[in-house]
């Protein structure tokens, strides 16, 4: 029984390693590329945490709600006669990329602004850089506890992202 559970729990935990430091690097680069919207990004969650976190909400229910519309549009039929109309699956995966392309322009700023308040927990200074991987090592870890960090954190996340990428992107 053990070794069952052992080969269930390990690449589960190697996958949530990877996934981590993958997004940690990606956000990392993100943060070194686009220091301006970075600092956009940050000031505004650092200004007006919830006016961006109901600004992420908005955009998502505004990209998100045509998207499973166009989901749910292009698949037709049932196994084994089944069939994908290709437009409405080009129009759902485009309505998906834009506001996850945003995301990934606010992240940045949103992991300064967590390592940020982290880093200020403890002694010694820390480079933006620092604060960015340390925020998101956080917050990637957080969201990835079952059901809090997945129905609540994970969520939050995302929409404070989008939030600071438009808000960013805006000033």
């Amino acid at each position: 029984m053990n070794e069952n559970i052992a080969v269930t729990i390990v690449p589960v935990v190697l996958l949530a390693i990877v996934f981590v430091v993958t997004y940690t690097a990606l956000v990392t680069l993100l943060a070194a590329l686009f220091r301006g919207q970075t600092k956009r990004a940050q000031d505004a969650v650092g200004m007006a945490p919830l006016k961006t976190l109901f600004t992420g909400f908005a955009g998502w229910a505004v990209f998100g709600a045509p998207a499973a519309w166009c989901y749910s549009q292009a698949s037709v039929g049932y196994l084994p006669e089944f069939h994908v109309a290709p437009g409405f699956f080009i129009a759902g995966t485009i309505l998906v990329v834009v506001p996850s392309l945003i995301c990934l322009l606010g992240a940045p700023g949103l992991y300064t602004h967590i390592g940020r308040r982290l880093a200020s927990m403890r002694a010694g200074e820390m480079s933006d850089l620092s604060c960015v991987i340390l925020g998101s090592v956080v917050a990637i870890t957080a969201s990835l506890f079952p059901w809090f960090g997945w129905f609540l954190v994970m969520p939050l996340l995302l929409f404070a992202e989008f939030g600071a990428g438009v808000r960013a992107f805006l000033r």
